[in-house]
């Protein structure tokens, strides 16, 4: 039995040095630069070995996006479970998303990728629920946290299928987050969830792009990054509250 563990153990560690390689690659050219061959030059092992572990180069890329989904979720759950009124936990949301925004941009990017129309995505089918989940007030906002570790032998439609449902999540959690404001009295009651989900996720995504002469402007007139985010967050929190 022990030497079987021993076997496990190494057969997992080579299985996030694979993936670790790949990330790195990943985070440094881009999907479409990076083949097989990189990977397996970059940890040092045959491209025979390299299947062994994974199908292909987007099974590979789908498990680190995945990652990187996990991460954001995690923290998220977090920091909105924190909260107390409705408003503070859309806020809470909207914090959480910044700071990851900020502290793994790698993930941003290649996430951003994976939206781009490049691959295959079916629908989300999770997103049709949504409406029934806010109903019953069930927000998905529990969990534990993610690690890097955490990685299960997936298969490339598996790990499609983490990532979708774990957008749903979000959404659900946001969703959740304004009806508990409606419910509590802190946002207006003519505030549609759904609604105000997919717009703060249109300015989020939009802030995290803002065009370079929209930047000169705002540092022109003494706003950095920071304020400007703080200073769209107060501006949401007039706009939704009762």
């Amino acid at each position: 039995m022990a030497i079987k563990d021993r076997r496990e153990r190494e057969k997992e560690q080579r299985r996030n040095d694979i993936l670790n390689a790949a990330e790195k690659l990943f985070f440094a050219r881009g999907y479409d630069d990076v083949s097989m061959n990189d990977i397996a030059k970059e940890v040092e092992l045959s491209k025979a070995t390299l299947y062994l572990y994974f199908d292909n180069k987007e099974e590979l890329f789908f498990a680190i996006v995945r990652l990187g989904t996990l991460i954001l979720n995690s923290m998220i759950r977090e920091e909105v479970d924190k909260a107390e009124s409705g408003i503070d936990k859309v806020l809470a949301f909207r914090m959480a998303y910044h700071e990851f925004n900020r502290d793994y941009t790698d993930y941003i990017r290649i996430y951003n990728y994976f939206q781009s129309g490049r691959f295959d995505i079916a629908d989300n089918k999770d997103m049709t629920n949504i409406r029934d989940s806010i109903d019953s007030g069930h927000g998905g906002t529990s969990g534990r946290m993610y690690h890097r570790d955490d990685f299960s032998r997936k298969n490339v439609n598996e790990y499609l299928k983490d990532i979708l449902k774990m957008r749903s999540e979000r959404f659900s959690i946001m969703c959740n987050s304004v009806q508990t404001g409606i419910n509590d009295g802190t946002i207006r009651p003519d505030v549609d969830p759904a609604e105000a989900a997919i717009l703060l996720s249109s300015i989020s995504k939009s802030m995290s792009d803002i065009p370079p002469d929209h930047k000169k402007i705002l540092e022109n007139r003494g706003i950095n990054h920071n304020k400007f985010i703080l200073d769209v967050e107060e501006l949401i929190r007039h706009m939704i509250k009762k």
